[in-house]
């Protein structure tokens, strides 16, 4: 005669049954999957040129030069957008080029790039300097540069506006950055933070898996693994990070590296680090 199981087993296997549908959901609720944007297009980018300081007259004439580059968010709701600092050097030489850094706007607001934030974050050491800012967005920008000259009497002798045209950053090839830093947060009850930030593929070809380092002024780094991302993707990563002591003195920085350890071959291996400050 066939086995049939008793009213007590099929309750205990339905029972067992709902036990692993509820364990799953709690897994899968608990355990922070990364989810991949999918495409867009690559970002806009400003390549707008600065020259800062006081010049001798070995390289331009004497005096004292100025640049303000003015950004305006046309639009009507919140931006962010990245800045890099390239700088280029006499006698046809390549100089340091700075990470990128973020920055926000609020619909229709607008901020300035002066000298002093120049010379603040170019990885060069002068009273003379020249290059590039580069700003991309992935919205259009109004962005419009005023040059100034002052000559011995220290009076402007020459003003200059230019309005900088935007180009469609495009690549054969995978571009992994740190899109931006969104939000940065203390883990309750320790000074440990918790750090969610966006990684983009910029580059027309996909790209594989890969490790984003992040660290903050005096933790300890920590490499976030990062799902493969199509063409144009992103996706938003969150982990924490381990501090030996308060980050807020009184203000922390916070870098991201896409790609750390350069496990992807990328179309530009110098744009991976985005840094920001969060005032304290």
């Amino acid at each position: 005669m066939p086995y049939k199981p008793g009213i007590g087993t099929e309750r205990r296997n339905s029972l067992m049954t709902r036990l692993a549908v509820i364990t799953l959901f709690l897994l899968m609720t608990l355990i922070p999957v990364p989810t991949v944007t999918t495409a867009q297009q690559a970002p806009l980018q400003y390549a707008v040129k600065f020259v800062c300081g006081k010049s001798d007259g070995d390289v331009v004439a004497p005096g004292q030069y100025f640049t303000a580059i003015n950004v305006h968010n046309p639009t009507e709701k919140a931006i962010s957008f990245l800045k890099k600092f390239a700088v280029a050097l006499p006698g046809e030489r390549p100089g340091p080029v700075s990470p990128f850094f973020g920055a926000r706007l609020g619909g229709d607001q607008a901020l300035e790039i002066d000298c002093s934030d120049i010379f603040e974050r170019v990885p060069a050491r002068a009273d003379f300097v020249k290059g590039f800012v580069i700003i991309e967005s992935d919205v259009e920008l109004d962005v419009v540069a005023v040059y100034t000259a002052a000559g011995a009497t220290g009076a402007v002798e020459t003003l200059d506006i230019e309005r900088i045209s935007p180009r469609r950053r495009t690549a054969d090839r995978p571009d992994l950055v740190v899109r931006s830093i969104d939000k940065v947060e203390f883990v309750p009850g320790s000074l440990n933070l918790r750090i969610t930030l966006r990684v983009a593929n910029m580059g027309s070809a996909n790209a594989g898996t890969s490790l984003t380092r992040i660290k903050t002024d005096n933790g300890v780094p920590i490499d976030v693994a990062t799902p493969a991302l199509g063409a144009g993707d992103s996706v938003m990563l969150t982990t924490t990070v381990t501090q030996n002591q308060n980050c807020f003195d009184p203000d922390c920085t916070v870098c991201g590296t896409a790609d750390a350890t350069n496990l992807v071959g990328e179309s530009d291996e110098t744009n991976n680090k985005t840094c920001e400050t969060i005032p304290g």
